[in-house]
């Protein structure tokens, strides 16, 4: 066992984030921790690692935790430097101050180089730059480059790469995956499936947890629950206690109802006054005492029924939890448009001089979802840009006629402008009516209607806007550029549902691998200024792959 958590809680000012969290996480072990966005997932691997100390319960290491960091400075060297351990470096120092003393030849300097050699062999040191260039080349990055020039993505990549040549008992990984493009991520599986280390992964990325995780924890609602398998089986087994805890409370709340119907009944018997107006005296008298003695005994049945549904109340199962991501809202269907959606032929374009995509020709058809894939860099983001007209190039991009387009960028550009969730819902169709403009606010569970300002919304407040604004759009195209950034599982899964029932033609630039293998019908490798179209099964790493045809000229 490397790190044991009992009955931990963690708060900020008055809200608990988790509660009651008991957890034991072996040699070897790895587990997916997964949640909604805002649960506690970061909160509670900084709690493991111990960098926050918990409100509650206790917190047992043994061995070394290291945690990903989300943020770090990476110095003014190159990225080979960037990512030596603390520790090598004071053993390579310490290494360099004993052999320049080696001459004076005395016993203490032999045997402080002795100590010296041997701390920064313990280290790694001697095959550090093997081990530093294996990783770096699997996580795509260069060693001798300047770590001070990189972009955000490559930073985290070297950040990632420096937790991976620190020598841990316990890794805690936090979106490891995020930057990542599919033959990065496959790299990493293979990396931690090879290692000896415990692993805690945090991750919206659904394969890399089925390839990699032995059980999943879900944080839900401020409880921990583990289940066996990685991520997909977890939920298998998740749903199926669902539908069972669904039928448990059906039938308290049936017998519930059946409980306080005879309650009230019976306290109601009793309360009936006869007439005993024309009754002789004893008669009188007996039926008064009949009439109080049913009303004690109806009154004590009564009771009795009270203790049982307080018994029931005690013992009763919880409601089950209801996601509100779904949408369900009675619009009318778009016009299908023509069949020939998108024709490209001869396409180039360049940036300062240099250039990103030549010679690209492209045929779409009503109804195809298309993915588009390739490593981070190939032109997947420009390919969409030249599409919808917004980057200069050269060569032919003709659109069907007619036809109504819906467009989302990486970090929700398309938001830009609009002030509040009515405008928000109303671009995406114009023609919601002011009921339904509530309604599907209610539904996706936005607060304070359609007047509320989108400054006020909460990021996953933000993330069910933009997936009630895909549901409600009339569009029978949707071009998406990295719509999973900044989701959580569930709400991955919900834009998976609505993709899988979208009538119209979906263009849509991903890394997720689940994503592609699920709702893609063609997928296109965008990589060394071209566009190819690959064979199935495309929920391969691309490495594997070594079936493809061709889409479109691949080079210029």
């Amino acid at each position: 066992m490397v790190l044991q958590l009992s009955g931990v809680a963690r708060g900020f000012g008055d809200r608990t984030v988790f509660s009651g969290v008991d957890l034991e996480i072996g040699a070897g072990e790895r587990l997916a921790l997964v949640g909604e966005n805002g649960s506690g997932k970061t909160t509670l691997l900084r709690v493991m690692a111990g960098l926050d100390v918990p409100d509650a319960g206790t917190v047992t290491r043994r061995g070394r935790v290291a945690l990903l960091a989300q943020h770090a400075e990476l110095g003014a060297g190159t990225v080979l430097e960037a990512v030596t351990p603390e520790d090598l470096r004071r053993a390579q120092a310490a290494l360099e101050t004993a052999s320049t003393r080696l001459g004076e030849g005395t016993e203490e300097v032999l045997m402080a180089f002795a100590d010296a050699e041997e701390a920064y062999r313990n280290a790694g040191g001697y095959d550090f730059e093997v081990r530093a260039a294996a990783v770096l080349d699997g996580l795509g990055l260069e060693g001798r480059a300047g770590a001070a020039r990189l972009s955000g993505g490559q930073m985290r990549r070297v950040l990632l790469a420096r937790l991976l040549l620190s020598p841990a008992d316990l890794y805690l990984l936090d979106e490891p995956t995020n930057h990542l493009d599919a033959e990065g991520a496959a790299w990493l599986e293979e990396w931690i499936r090879a290692s000896d280390a415990a692993f805690v992964l945090v991750s919206h990325d659904r394969a890399f947890l089925d390839a990699v995780a032995g059980d999943t924890a879900e944080l839900e609602r401020g409880r921990l629950t583990v289940y066996p398998g990685g991520y997909s089986g977890a939920m298998e087994i998740k749903a199926t206690l669902r539908e069972a805890q669904t039928r448990e409370y059906e039938a308290y709340r049936r017998k519930r109802a059946a409980l306080d119907e005879e309650r009230r009944r019976q306290a109601s018997i009793g309360g009936v006054e006869e007439n005993r107006r024309r009754a002789r005296d004893n008669d009188k008298f007996l039926s008064s005492h009949k009439a109080g003695r049913a009303q004690q005994i109806h009154s004590a049945r009564a009771r009795a029924m009270q203790k049982q549904i307080d018994r029931l109340d005690e013992g009763a199962t919880e409601k089950p939890f209801q996601d509100r991501r779904t949408l369900r809202l009675d619009l009318p269907p778009a016009p299908p448009g023509p069949a020939e959606v998108l024709t490209v032929r001869d396409l180039g374009v360049e940036r300062e001089g240099q250039p990103v995509l030549s010679g690209v020709r492209l045929d779409v058809r009503r109804g195809d979802r298309i993915a588009l894939t390739g490593p981070n860099g190939g032109g997947k983001s420009t390919l969409l840009s030249a599409l919808l007209g917004r980057l200069p190039h050269t060569g032919e991009v003709r659109w069907g006629p007619g036809l109504t387009l819906y467009a989302a960028g990486q970090h929700g550009e398309e938001l830009a402008g609009l002030g509040t969730v009515g405008e928000a819902l109303l671009d995406a169709n114009p023609a919601l009516t002011p009921h339904q403009l509530y309604e599907v606010g209610a539904q996706v569970g936005l607060p304070g209607g359609p007047d509320f300002p989108l400054s006020g919304l909460s990021g996953g407040q933000r993330t069910r806007l933009s997936l009630a604004r895909l549901g409600v759009t009339r569009a029978q195209v949707l071009v998406l550029d990295e719509p999973t950034n900044h989701l959580d599982i569930r709400a991955i899964e919900a834009l998976e549902a609505l993709l899988l029932t979208f009538p119209g033609t979906v263009l849509l630039a991903s890394h997720d691998r689940a994503l592609v293998g699920r709702v893609a019908t063609r997928v296109w490798h965008v990589a060394g200024g071209g566009v190819t179209e690959m064979q199935e099964p495309w929920a391969q790493p691309l490495a594997a792959r070594d079936g493809h045809r061709e889409a479109g000229h691949s080079r210029g």
